[in-house]
C-alpha cells in the first residue's frame, strides 16, 4: 500500500487517529525510498545527478 492509496481509503486525515497519521507518515517515508531490482547496486539505479 502507498501513502496515496492509505489516504483515499481513510478520507480526511482531520479525523485520523495518531495511529493512522504514524502509519501514513512510515508509508510516504517508504514511498521516497530510491527504488532498485536485486540484481542491480542501488548505486546504478539512482537518478543521475548534474
Amino acid at each position: 500500500m502507498t501513502a496515496t492509496e492509505f489516504r483515499a481509503q481513510h478520507g480526511d486525515p482531520t479525523t485520523w487517529t495518531t495511529a493512522d497519521m504514524e502509519s501514513f507518515e512510515h508509508l510516504a517515508e517508504i514511498d521516497a525510498l530510491p527504488t532498485h531490482t536485486p540484481d542491480v547496486p542501488a548505486e546504478a539505479s539512482a537518478p543521475a545527478t548534474a
